[in-house]
């Protein structure tokens, strides 16, 4: 299966909403903690929190089909939708995908920025992310590069 491409970071939102949607984001939520379910399921389960068109979450949802991030089964006229990527294998994707990004378009800048951010945010990660590195210089050096 091909990856479906990210092609928009929103600086502003939150967590899945910067890449996906706002709907979008809810609707992939949905389905990754159910597995699969019906536009009508799907439409239940968010209306309980807001008002919101049926209309609305079935073109939400054809549209994450087109994108390549659901399956359409047809199960007698019946759809059903089911995630075409897991919820960890989404969020390292567009993770790799940003952070290459930010290094093809601003280099050292952006890691000496993502470092400095580490620092102040998590001290903790930052030791993690040192140990890492340790590890795989010695595994280069074992190899001979």
């Amino acid at each position: 299966m091909s990856e479906p491409p990210v092609h928009t970071f929103r600086l502003q939102g939150r967590r899945l909403g910067r890449v996906l949607g706002d709907l979008e984001a809810e609707v992939m939520e949905v389905l990754w903690r159910k597995g699969q379910g019906s536009i009508r399921e799907v439409w239940d389960e968010l209306r309980s929190k807001r008002a919101l068109a049926f209309n609305t979450v079935m073109t939400v949802m054809n549209r994450l089909v087109d994108k390549g991030l659901l399956h359409r089964l047809d199960r007698r006229r019946n759809y059903k939708y089911r995630p075409a990527i897991r919820r960890d294998e989404f969020l390292a994707r567009v993770s790799r995908d940003v952070a290459r990004a930010l290094l093809a378009d601003f280099g050292e800048v952006a890691v000496a920025q993502f470092l400095h951010v580490l620092e102040e945010v998590n001290p903790a990660r930052l030791a993690e992310l040192e140990r890492r590195l340790a590890g795989r210089r010695a595994v280069e050096r074992r190899r001979g590069r």
